[in-house]
């Protein structure tokens, strides 16, 4: 049985529990982390050890116990594919998933926000204004390789990301806004639209800017 942790919070700070699917995720917000360096919140990216979306739902609800807020970060890929591979008369996962979001947003400190398909599509809205639906992440990453010589030697690897002097989020800090503009001109993740380019990480930074962000 899998031990609890207790999230220690640091005097003056809040607590930002950012659940995350992926080592990328907690690789970059971890960059975010150091760069922004900001007083009032102690930003906390976590990749829980089980990834089935029943064991991640009941991890947000735990880490809710203990932190300010709760963002529960999804790579709607991942839902998408074991969707299609549902045999008949198993539940639908797209529809587990939105009961499972519906009941987290009931609490006022925790927040459901997704990627369709993936973080590279995040990061592809760096470079280019597009909704268009990539089925897999590998699709996705291919356009982004395309897209910008900034990333054109893109890789999913922890040494990629935090490459000394040159690390991925500073390579997209100058292009942050135009990121979050074409993210929120995109809209909101919608269940009975899956199949549509979302990517749900302007929220987080709104929240950071609106909510935490303050001296």
């Amino acid at each position: 049985m899998r031990k609890k942790r207790t999230l220690h919070k640091p005097v003056g700070k809040k607590i930002l529990s950012l659940v995350v699917d992926g080592e990328t995720e907690k690789w970059y917000f971890q960059l975010k982390k150091s760069y922004d360096k900001l007083s009032t919140i102690d930003i906390r990216p976590d990749l829980p050890v089980k990834k089935k979306l029943q064991e991640q739902f009941e991890y947000v609800k735990e880490q809710a116990n203990h932190a300010d807020k709760v963002i529960w970060l999804v790579d709607f890929d991942t839902i998408l594919k074991e969707n299609r591979e549902c045999k008949q008369g198993e539940k639908s996962k797209i529809k587990e998933f939105q009961q499972y979001k519906s009941q987290l947003e009931k609490s006022e400190n925790i927040e459901v926000c997704v990627n369709t398909p993936c973080l590279e599509f995040w990061f592809l809205l760096h470079f280019k204004s597009t909704s268009r639906f990539y089925p897999s992440c590998s699709r996705a990453t291919q356009d982004l390789k395309k897209s910008s010589n900034v990333l054109s030697d893109y890789k999913k690897t922890e040494q990629y990301y935090k490459k000394r002097d040159n690390d991925i989020y500073k390579k997209l800090m100058p292009f942050l806004s135009t990121a979050r503009t074409n993210a929120r001109k995109n809209g909101q993740f919608d269940s009975n639209n899956p199949e549509t380019g979302i990517a749900e990480m302007w929220k987080i930074f709104d929240l950071f800017d609106n909510d935490y962000n303050k001296q």
